[in-house]
């Protein structure tokens, strides 16, 4: 990114190294929180310090992005991660690829040994200086070097727009070491805003039209929703239109669970009941902010019978499982907004159907046959009698039941529908500081993310179940495109290592699950569940 040198007028005014430019900088975009790898210098950190920018010191270059990427979750902010140098953002790239299927918003910043005098084998460095970059190119939206003070502004705030502009995902920005040891003037930032891409008026327009003159019309709502704070918007068509509203499993928390026309949740063969019946019926379906992923649907298990608007940012995904009559490519606030107000114009009082009272003869608590010993479904009751502020779920053979946990607010629960790693619910949790968040893991969830979780143990607070089934089942898509659980082998449930390494409280039955869950403490407790051999999933076909 050369270019030419910048007059001292389009500059901060002050002569800065590239540390402190760069400290200064993530101040001005109000990045007031990085998750930082152990090379982290000292000199950067007391940069950043000065900058009141807050460093929390992961064990491990792949924690900080594990911990960032939980952040974004959290709340669809931006998530920062500071791995140095920039060989070691590779131990981590299942987690920024999970993070790019998810469309979650992360700034992972790294650094390049030398720009001048490269190949020369030095420590940390790759064969070339483009490995790293060229490594991670099929995973983040926008990457970057850095060769010049000067670009620190540019190219940073290009990156944070970059990352947080339509879909979220993340993006990567190499600084050459070089620069911190130089010192020159850095621009002053522009003041770039987050874009947001309008809906066309007449598809709008369209849409408006489908939904007043329909007689059973259902919205669908993905995560795109709670990506663009949609969710007023959701409620406020819905009751407008007396419109049955089912969310996809990332999309839960987009209306409340407790609200009237809430119907559920999934798509196919995972559906909810009552979601399956106002979905077999609808004649018009408003899918707002979904990819129509295999884990929502059932491994696409789902036919419409109506018309079918699809809303979705960018495109990427309209037309790959199902061919909308009316595609709507928008941000999904924007496009809804542009949809009630032309519905304004048509209606002048709220209609009602009567889906309220046909929503209410549906709703019911999930059910299971009559067991021994625990299954996933005792942690969905367990959790919906004691209760929580915060979910996060790595989705699993052992945790899918819990898609029908009841959600009131927009990330009260998070999850990933890519599953590339478990990594959610302990990042999550780690973080959170509140006692009354759950995170569901897996056991290979809590050896994978053995370090992080141990570093935070006696800082942490909160719930951690393990959904242990001793490695004896997995999600299983080899069968078919429904995903079921799979078996294999005698279950190993590793105790003493989960009770020695985390002070794992371990239990076997419902009440005890509900008695580890009702524990006060001011720490983090680890709750080891063990799953009986052979359970079955209220969800999941065995």
């Amino acid at each position: 990114m050369a270019q030419a040198p910048k007059r001292k007028e389009e500059t901060v005014g002050k002569e800065m190294t590239g540390d402190e430019a760069l400290a200064y900088v993530l101040h001005e975009l109000k990045i007031s929180k990085t998750f930082v790898s152990p090379e982290v210098p000292e000199f950067l950190r007391e940069k950043l310090k000065g900058n009141h920018v807050e460093m929390v010191e992961a064990p491990s270059p792949r924690d900080a992005v594990i911990l960032a990427d939980s952040y974004a979750r959290s709340g669809n902010d931006l998530g920062v991660a500071l791995v140095f140098p920039s060989a070691r953002i590779l131990e981590a790239i299942d987690v920024v690829a999970q993070a790019y299927s998810d469309s979650v918003p992360l700034l992972i910043i790294g650094t390049l040994r030398s720009y001048r005098d490269t190949g020369r084998a030095r420590l940390n460095e790759l064969r070339t200086q483009d490995d790293v970059m060229a490594s991670l190119a099929p995973f983040v939206k926008t990457r970057e070097r850095v060769v010049t003070i000067e670009e620190i502004t540019e190219v940073l705030e290009k990156a944070w727009k970059d990352a947080l502009s339509n879909r979220p995902r993340p993006v990567y920005v190499e600084i050459a070491e070089d620069l911190f040891r130089l010192k020159a003037y850095p621009l002053a930032t522009a003041g770039q805003k987050v874009e947001k891409r309008t809906p066309d008026k007449a598809t709008a327009a369209k849409v408006a039209e489908l939904l007043v003159n329909s007689s059973n019309p259902v919205i669908v709502a993905g995560y795109g929703v709670l990506a663009s704070q949609a969710w007023d918007s959701v409620k406020e068509l819905a009751e407008l239109l007396d419109i049955p509203v089912v969310t996809t499993i990332r999309g839960k928390g987009s209306i409340p669970a407790s609200h009237p026309l809430f119907a559920g949740e999934g798509l196919g063969l995972f559906a909810s009941e009552g979601a399956s019946h106002f979905l077999d019926k609808a004649d018009v379906v408003l899918a707002v902010g979904t990819r129509f992923t295999q884990a929502s649907t059932g491994g696409w298990s789902f036919k419409f019978k109506g018309y079918v608007v699809h809303n979705n940012i960018d495109g990427e995904d309209v037309g790959k499982v199902i061919v909308p009559q009316v595609p709507a490519i928008a941000d999904a606030n924007l496009f809804l907004r542009e949809v009630i107000a032309n519905v304004k114009q048509k209606v002048k009082e709220p209609i009602d159907r009567g889906t309220k009272s046909e929503v209410f003869a549906y709703r019911k608590s999930p059910s299971s046959e009559s067991h021994s010993g625990l299954w996933p479904i005792d942690m969905l009751y367990a959790l919906s009698k004691t209760g929580y502020e915060k979910v996060y779920v790595d989705l699993s053979s052992t945790t899918f039941d819990l898609i029908r946990l009841p959600i009131e607010r927009p990330f009260q629960w998070v999850t990933s529908e890519t599953a590339l790693t478990p990594s959610v619910a302990v990042g999550g949790v780690v973080l959170s500081g509140n006692p009354n968040v759950v995170g569901v893991t897996t056991l290979e969830g809590a050896l994978r993310n053995f370090g992080v979780l141990r570093s935070f143990m006696n800082v942490a607070k909160g719930k951690l179940i393990i959904a242990n089934d001793g490695g004896s089942t997995y999600l299983d898509t080899f069968r078919s495109d429904v995903p079921s659980i799979g078996r294999k082998g005698m279950p190993n449930y590793m105790d003493e290592v989960l009770e020695g390494s985390f002070k794992a409280i371990t239990v076997e039955t419902y009440g005890e699950l509900v008695s580890a869950l009702s524990e006060s403490s001011d720490s983090l407790v680890v709750i080891n569940a063990k799953l009986a051999e052979g359970f079955k999933s209220t969800v999941l076909p065995s």
